[in-house]
């Protein structure tokens, strides 16, 4: 095709047809460049393609993602609100606004405040994503930014969990095994029979836990960090509705 072209232009040359070869010339110009555009913007559709296959495999992904997510602070938002109702119930029963309350009931609460419940996200594909620069394929600027500010906003809430965690560990567990027989008190809940007794009875220590005053400034301090703990919780959990509604909305377009 291009020894054709040059023959043309060779002829109209000899010919001294200069105005024609002229015109020939850069029509033959014109030509390319349309070629090269046609070639480019078929080079862009091709890779638009690949791009748009690769964003769906990501967004089923994250969905799947943050799908999980939403589930397990679920989980720990209820963890920290069965604390909280606990730690209510035993400081209504010392107050003596509930009565003939079991004694497996009462040492079923103080355990349930013995736990240090935490938000462990699954972060796979948002790092990947992030790290592998990937975050260009994904055409939603609203999801990038949520996207990118997600470590953040676990990061925040992890500190409020590392503080309730913290005066546990460091607080309340010491002093009620220092003050009272936990042994006995969760008689009955360990998984091995080995620490189990028959017919032991916890009512004692229930009754000594009920009369100590001082224990009462723990189990407010407790129920004060779950509730600031699940507030932190529940702007995350928003953010994960928001993220998987972006997700959908993206979804739906394809």
């Amino acid at each position: 095709m291009i020894k054709f072209f040059r023959k043309i232009r060779q002829n109209l040359l000899l010919e001294g047809k200069t105005g024609k070869y002229l015109k020939y010339a850069i029509g033959e110009i014109v030509l390319v460049v349309i070629g090269i555009l046609i070639a480019l913007q078929i080079n862009d559709w091709n890779e638009n393609r690949i791009n748009r296959s690769k964003e769906q495999q990501i967004l089923l992904q994250l969905k799947n993602e943050y799908k999980e997510n939403l589930t397990e602070i679920d989980n720990k938002i209820m963890m920290r609100n069965n604390m909280i109702n606990a730690s209510y119930r035993i400081l209504s029963i010392k107050e003596e606004l509930i009565e003939n309350v079991p004694a497996d009931t009462v040492a079923l609460d103080l355990l349930t405040l013995n736990t240090t419940p935490t938000f462990d996200p699954v972060t796979g594909t948002t790092n990947e994503v992030l790290s592998s620069g990937k975050l260009y394929i994904l055409t939603s600027d609203a999801l990038k930014t949520m996207l990118t500010n997600w470590s953040g906003q676990v990061n925040r809430l992890t500190e409020y969990e590392q503080d309730l965690r913290n005066y546990s560990i460091n607080h309340f567990f010491p002093y009620i095994t220092n003050n009272h027989n936990v042994k006995l008190l969760f008689n009955g809940f360990w998984h091995s029979d080995k620490f189990n007794f028959k017919h032991k009875d916890k009512s004692t220590v229930v009754q000594a836990i009920i009369d100590d005053d001082d224990i009462d400034d723990y189990f407010l301090n407790i129920t004060e960090q779950c509730v600031i703990t699940n507030d932190e919780a529940s702007i995350v959990r928003r953010n994960i509705e928001s993220i998987l509604n972006l997700i959908d909305a993206e979804l739906d377009k394809k």
